[in-house]
């Protein structure tokens, strides 16, 4: 396992500003999903949530209601709140995995940053320079 490579979860945009709904000890909040992927995304919401606070997420999806459980991350540059799953059951990832899925048929993943481009290039560079 030491010398497995990480890989990044595929992220999509979700352009029909669709609506979510996050729950957290203290508050109900709606906000407009950003951001999806098997592991997390960004939601655009009123305010901020302090990183490392739980809490549940909810949405409709192409597959049915999902729900799952919830870490708030950082704020992203694009004004949205950064999220990672913490808990889902099997059917809620059924219907997201269903769901991005579909998302990927349509072309709505998110393309590599330049600088994700250079760093993979860095990496290609250094490795092939290990071999010799």
């Amino acid at each position: 396992m030491a010398n497995q490579k990480r890989v990044r979860s595929p992220r999509f945009s979700v352009p029909n500003k669709e609506q979510v709904v996050v729950s957290t000890d203290t508050e109900k909040l709606r906000g407009t999903l950003h951001l999806l992927s098997l592991t997390g995304g960004a939601i655009r919401l009123d305010k901020r949530i302090a990183s490392g606070t739980l809490g549940d997420v909810r949405m409709d999806t192409v597959s049915g209601t999902f729900s799952a459980a919830i870490e708030f991350l950082q704020m992203t540059t694009s004004k949205a709140q950064a999220f990672r799953f913490v808990a889902m059951g099997p059917v809620a990832r059924k219907r997201l995995e269903d769901a991005l899925t579909k998302m990927r048929g349509q072309g709505l993943a998110v393309e590599k940053t330049p600088l994700d481009q250079l760093r993979t290039l860095a990496k290609r560079i250094l490795s092939g320079r290990s071999r010799r």
